[in-house]
């Protein structure tokens, strides 16, 4: 089944894992570590500061940037092939932080001639594992930086196919959507719409959740349909203005 071709809007995110290195008995209490905001953006030759607090005691936190993306479910991932653009700057690289909180400074200076558009990627702050206990325990968080570079910005999403997979009794129904643009997409839930026909007469409505896709990422959006229809039917998908129908079979 052939692509379609869209415009729509932006942005939104921030990831946290916990990493234990080691278990004894009893436990002892996790590291605790946040972070404000949650997401950053800078725009153009900009900076700001991000609080970082340690409410349970104070921690050695390392400071950097790592790669930042969104799998086809939505879900955050710390790797991947874009890094961080070597014109943004982090300080300081090693924190002492306690519930008082301190100030970590993001900075951007984009060089003349720098492609327009969003380049993402994470602050990332580790606590050290201290050993207490004799447990190595440390705690890492992400917070979502967008990097913004000034100009031409282009708003394109390629639309399909969409694909019908039984789940048990009931069928998934998995749209494929492309971020061919250059900055960051927010589709909120209820923008896309899949209403499921059969011989032009509506059978069910379905409006997947909300998705935000990166540029040039790719998403799969999923609707489950537990009607008891079977055979040929088609659907109509709804984005927008855009509208494009596909033939599917149950």
């Amino acid at each position: 089944m052939t692509g379609a071709h869209l415009v729509v809007a932006a942005p939104a995110t921030a990831i946290a894992v916990a990493l234990a290195l080691g278990t004894t008995a009893p436990a002892p209490p996790r590291p605790a570590l946040t972070a404000s905001p949650g997401r950053v953006v800078l725009d153009g030759a900009a900076r700001a500061e991000v609080r970082v607090a340690a409410p349970r005691g104070v921690e050695l936190v390392d400071v950097g940037l790592a790669p930042y993306s969104l799998d086809l479910r939505g879900r955050p991932r710390l790797g991947g092939a874009a890094r961080a653009p070597r014109w943004v700057s982090v300080r300081p690289s090693l924190l002492r932080v306690g519930a008082k909180g301190a100030a970590v400074t993001v900075a951007a200076r984009p060089p003349r001639g720098a492609e327009p558009g969003d380049r993402p990627f994470a602050l990332v702050l580790t606590t050290r594992a201290s050993g207490r206990h004799g447990v190595a325990v440390r705690l890492r968080i992400g917070v979502l930086v967008l990097a913004r570079v000034p100009g031409r910005i282009v708003r394109r999403l390629v639309v399909g196919p969409l694909h019908v997979r039984q789940h048990g009794r009931a069928h998934v129904l998995e749209l494929a959507i492309r971020n061919a643009g250059n900055v960051t997409e927010r589709l909120p839930p209820g923008r896309i719409v899949l209403t499921l026909l059969r011989r032009g007469h509506v059978v069910a409505r379905l409006r997947p959740p909300g998705r935000e896709l990166l540029p040039h990422g790719r998403a799969l959006v999923s609707s489950l349909f537990r009607g008891g229809l079977r055979g040929p039917a088609t659907v109509r998908v709804e984005l927008g203005a855009f509208v494009h129908v596909y033939p599917v079979r149950l």
